[in-house]
């Protein structure tokens, strides 16, 4: 739904500026007499269109130079400047957007022309002698149209199952009995003792009154067409409450296109005629969109029956048609806003039902496009669920995904671009002539964007597969993967600064936007930042240092000389350290003077025992190396003891006692579970002996 919103806003924004940008549609000669006659009853546009024929052979000369100057600097100033330029034009031109004319001239000219017809007219006693004898007249009309509705009535009532051949009879004589009805009116009126010109405004008054009522009575009689796939209390409720709208609908948007024949303009006058015109045709949208906010449900159910309450399904046109049975009052509301901005705009022949049904259509399509794209562009689920994707695999996820939405953006352009086509908006026209201001820099920033967001998303697919847990074992993985751990997030942290600075930059200098003080200021802002944060400064090349050399990495148990912990965070400032308390200390680097890591290549173990003078030192130390040997046996400390006992012997001489001792290498940091099960050892295999120290 989200697509089908921004379709109708892309519409109203950028046909605003094309209204006053494009080059107007050829006019036919009625329209071209109706302007000269408005032209010349007025005496200031009169006044205008003299000195403007005065001064054409001087300005013809110079228009190619200004116009050419205007570009130049249009070009200069970027898409900014095109939209602050279309925004003053726009506000400029608003009041003449409708009829050529200012709206409040054209306002005075039409009430001139109906006061001086009314005044005429009572004067004479014209118009009460046509009010006297067309009133009847017209009642009679519409008690035929009344009469035509209910002499057919029981031929188009809804059954179920429908019968065809019956409901196609009823709707058949209903158009007959309207056209004799339309003949003998015509007829009739051409035998009044009146001027002609009564007589055929009083045709013209009746025909619109008998197409309003046969519009009215066929749509309402075409439900019953529904009979085979809805139910029948439903099409007997839409017949029952929608006839009054649809009557009302089809009056004004009758009378509205009626203002354009020549009788009845020469007896309103033109402006009068023009404003008639223009206000029927905005009450009629205005009913409609009134019309379908009070019955959407029961529209709804007419049209679409069921899909809204569907299962998502594999089928694109089904999807299409659920998502718009259930959207489809919001696009109604948008086309309706559309017609009536495009009345405004001074668009003519307004059909306002024919173009929201093709507009509809092209919605519908749009929609089932919409489905197949993303049909195939959606990767394949994973085969097993804890699949592990390469790196390969989520670039091209990722570049597929922009192809999506690359192909969503193009298919609401052509939406847009069909749809305002149906309104009377040439806004490919305009894009490729007078609007290439806008496409270019918008397409140079859409590019800079997509550029940036592939190299981010590469990036970030890398350091995913890189730091996810590495397949095979070993101290070599698992200290590459501390490191990797702790360098790769800050990289991908920096890049992504670069690449929002960089990125927006391009934007902006595409755009129109001058970033030269931008950088000027941003090179002051860091000279001033350098001299104010000298500290911070130093602890970020210590901390650049430490993190490049690989002295430590997280998960190391190192020693500072007052803290001793193990890392659990790193950045280019500083390191935290949980200490065996469990306290967490933030450290900054540059008061980091230097650095005990007890988690690198190996440890050493350095067993000491004190043996009295009255027991013989050498049976401890074979005591010893047995407890070392049986140690390094067992499975548990197999892979943690990388060495025999070595270096024993007898380290100190004291009186009364010897205190011998041994060296024994083994993995980093297990140097204590190590020493804790080394004693056990000894103090059993002592205790055997009898040897008490």
């Amino acid at each position: 739904m989200k697509q089908l919103i921004a379709v109708l806003f892309v519409m109203l924004s950028i046909g605003s500026a094309f209204a006053q940008q494009a080059k107007p549609a050829p006019a036919t000669s009625s329209d071209a007499v109706d302007r000269l006659i408005v032209v010349l009853e007025d005496p200031v546009l009169r006044e205008q269109l003299l000195e403007h024929l005065r001064s054409t052979p001087a300005d013809a000369t110079t228009a190619p130079a200004n116009a050419a100057e205007e570009t130049d600097s249009g070009a200069s100033t970027g898409l900014v400047g095109a939209l602050y330029r279309w925004s003053d034009d726009f506000v400029t031109s608003l009041p003449t957007a409708t009829f050529g004319v200012p709206i409040d001239r054209k306002l005075a000219q039409a009430g001139t022309q109906i006061g001086s017809r009314v005044q005429s007219g009572v004067s004479s006693g014209q118009l009460l002698q046509f009010v006297a004898w067309a009133l009847p007249g017209l009642a009679i009309v519409a008690g035929i149209g009344i009469g035509i509705r209910r002499v057919t009535r029981g031929l188009v009532s809804p059954t179920k199952p429908v019968r065809k051949r019956k409901l196609a009879m009823g709707l058949m004589l209903k158009v007959v009995l309207a056209a004799a009805a339309l003949f003998v009116v015509a007829v009739l009126a051409s035998f009044l003792p009146v001027p002609k010109v009564a007589s055929t405004s009083f045709t013209s008054l009746a025909v619109g009154i008998l197409l309003a009522m046969l519009t009215a009575d066929l749509a309402t009689s075409a439900l019953s067409g529904f009979g085979s796939v809805r139910s029948v209390r439903v099409i007997r409720y839409g017949q029952r409450r929608f006839y009054p709208w649809w009557l009302t609908i089809a009056g004004f948007a009758t009378f509205a296109a009626l203002s354009a024949d020549p009788t009845l303009r020469q007896v309103l006058g033109w402006s009068a005629a023009d404003f008639a015109g223009l206000i029927l045709n905005c009450i009629a949208a205005l009913i409609m969109l009134a019309f379908v906010s009070r019955h959407r449900i029961a529209l709804g159910r007419l049209i679409f029956g069921a899909a809204a309450r569907a299962p998502d399904s594999d089928n694109p046109l089904r999807n299409a048609t659920r998502q718009l049975a259930r959207h489809w009052h919001l696009v109604a509301y948008g086309f309706l806003l559309l017609s009536i901005f495009s009345l405004l705009a001074g668009q003519r022949d307004n059909d306002v039902l024919s173009q929201m049904l093709w507009s509809f259509a092209v919605v519908l399509v749009g929609m089932i496009g919409f489905a197949v794209l993303h049909r195939l562009t959606t990767p394949s689920s994973p085969r097993y669920r804890y699949e592990r994707y390469t790196l390969r695999q989520i670039v091209a996820a990722k570049i597929l995904k922009m192809i999506r939405v690359g192909a969503d953006v193009l298919t609401l352009f052509a939406m847009g671009i069909i749809i305002a086509g149906i309104w009377g908006f040439d806004i490919w026209g305009w894009l490729t002539s007078d609007g290439s201001i806008v496409t270019g820099p918008v397409l140079a920033a859409a590019t800079v964007v997509a550029v940036a967001w592939l190299i981010w998303v590469t990036l970030d697919a890398w350091i995913a597969t890189t730091l996810s847990p590495p397949s095979t074992g070993g101290r070599t993985a698992a200290r590459r993967s501390s490191r990797l751990q702790t360098l790769l997030p800050l990289m991908r942290n920096g890049v992504l600064i670069l690449l929002v600075v960089l990125g927006g930059i391009a934007v902006l200098a595409n755009i129109g936007v001058d970033v030269t003080p931008l950088i000027a200021g941003a090179g002051v802002f860091g000279l001033a930042l350098s001299f104010g944060s000298q500290q911070l400064v130093q602890d970020v090349i210590t901390g650049f240092f430490i993190l490049a050399e690989d002295t430590i990495a997280v998960g190391d148990t190192i020693s500072t000389g007052d803290r001793t912990g193990v890392v659990e965070s790193l950045s280019l400032r500083s390191m935290r350290l949980r200490d065996s308390d469990g306290a967490l200390h933030s450290i900054p680097f540059s008061t980091v003077k230097a650095l005990k890591n007890s988690s690198r290549n190996f440890g050493v173990l350095r067993p000491r025992f004190t043996v009295p003078s009255g027991i013989d030192p050498l049976a401890v130390i074979d005591e010893m190396r047995t407890a070392a040997t049986d140690l390094r046996a067992d499975p548990k400390f197999a892979k943690a003891i990388t060495s025999d006992m070595h270096d024993l012997g007898i380290d100190e001489i004291n009186a009364g006692s010897v205190v011998v001792s041994g060296s024994l290498r083994t993995s980093p940091v297990r140097q204590p579970e190590i020493a804790r099960a080394f004693n056990g050892r000894m103090l059993t295999g002592l205790a055997e002996k009898g040897i008490r120290l």
